[in-house]
């Protein structure tokens, strides 16, 4: 269902900027609004400028956010940002100094801004920047990444008027929500065949996989028990198979297709980790390090940084440019911070343990690879950097 995928795979579609998806979208709505709405739950908006379809996990994770964003104060600002919008007229124009003074009383109590300091500024372009590229904003005249090396920047813009739908309707009160933890139980309440089937058809559509815990142990017996049927539905929705084991269940989409952030990648670093994976396994089933019940494996760091160094001898020259010029420690805490976002690991206190899928993602390189470099030699384009 490429129409469904189309939606899972933006955050949007809009009728200004891609009107052939738009109107496909609208005419093939039936085919797949259905599925939103019994076995996934979600909101899915569809008026004359937008359709969009409102992903919320049922629980929340690292690479969940919007990736140009480094900073909390970021968020802020786009929410500074969303509140001034609010306030204008579709189409209004607006220069960037009444947005700045505007936003400076928006935060004044939660987050003040200095926008002397580079810091702030920079915040502020990687926000506007991301406005511009989902379309809350157009540019007129000027250009946003010049605030950050001067904050007397002039810049026009227009409000498109879509920032009315950014925001998520949860359908219910949230003044009460204080902590991510508030928002996640949402997904617990309600008549409970329904918020778990919704649960379940969540967490596979959107992250790596669900893994077997005595928090979620009901979702997984109901995976078990309807396999064939979640199997079915989402893969005429995804394109992709059910896997399930006996310490968690992973949806893998068909070769050749791609949806979102997937895993493995084109990066090099998604080449190490699938290496980095290969190797572990090994390691694991020639009993070097010991499974706990549930299938994990508890390393200390010693033990990673010498597997991570053993991996970095043995197959480094494959990596590419900006991973072979990498100190050892740059490459383990990328690798550890890859690996966790994709459910391959969790940073322990003085040490790692290991999930289940460290084991079922590998990945080698052929049996030609010798691990060596010649002179003059061109990386091939793994890195998307």
């Amino acid at each position: 269902m490429d129409e469904f995928r189309a939606l899972m795979d933006r955050f949007w579609v809009t009728r200004a900027e891609d009107k052939e998806l738009y109107f496909l979208l609208k005419r093939t709505l039936p085919d797949y609004r259905r599925f939103i709405q019994e076995q996934l739950g979600w909101n899915l908006i569809v008026n004359e400028a937008v359709i969009k379809l409102e992903k919320i996990p049922p629980m929340a994770m690292p690479w969940m956010g919007i990736q140009s964003f480094q900073e909390p104060m970021d968020y802020c600002l786009l929410c500074a940002l969303l509140l001034f919008l609010a306030d204008l007229d579709d189409g209004a124009p607006f220069l960037l100094s009444s947005l700045t003074r505007a936003v400076e009383t928006f935060l004044a109590e939660t987050m003040p801004v200095d926008w002397t300091q580079f810091l702030h500024r920079k915040s502020l372009v990687r926000v506007l920047q991301y406005a511009q590229s989902i379309g809350l904003v157009l540019v007129y005249d000027g250009n946003s990444a010049g605030f950050g090396s001067n904050q007397d920047q002039e810049v026009l813009y227009e409000n498109t008027g879509l920032s009315r739908h950014f925001s998520v309707h949860f359908g219910r009160d949230i003044m009460e929500c204080r902590s991510v933890e508030d928002f996640e139980a949402f997904s617990w309440e309600g008549e409970e065949t329904e918020v778990r089937r919704h649960r379940v058809y969540q967490q596979l559509a959107l992250a790596p996989g669900l893994y077997c815990s005595e928090e979620n142990r009901g979702d997984y017996e109901y995976i078990k028990n309807q396999r064939r049927a979640i199997g079915a539905s989402l893969d005429k929705a995804l394109d992709g198979e059910l896997q399930v084991h006996k310490n968690g269940a992973f949806f893998l989409l068909s070769e050749g297709n791609r949806c979102g952030m997937t895993y493995p990648g084109t990066r090099a670093l998604s080449d190490a980790a699938l290496l980095l994976c290969a190797q572990l396994r090994e390691e694991i089933l020639q009993g070097r390090y010991s499974r706990q019940e549930d299938d994990t494996v508890v390393l200390t760091n010693r033990e990673f940084r010498y597997e991570v160094e053993r991996c970095r001898a043995r197959c480094g020259n494959g990596w590419g440019s900006q991973m072979r010029g990498m100190s050892l420690d740059r490459v383990i805490q990328e690798l550890t911070d890859y690996m966790a976002q994709w459910m391959l690991l969790e940073k322990l206190e003085g040490g790692i343990l290991l999930d289940p899928a460290v084991g079922k993602l590998v990945g080698c390189y052929p049996a030609s690879f010798h691990n060596e470099l010649s002179e003059g030699e061109e990386d091939e384009p793994l890195e998307d950097e």
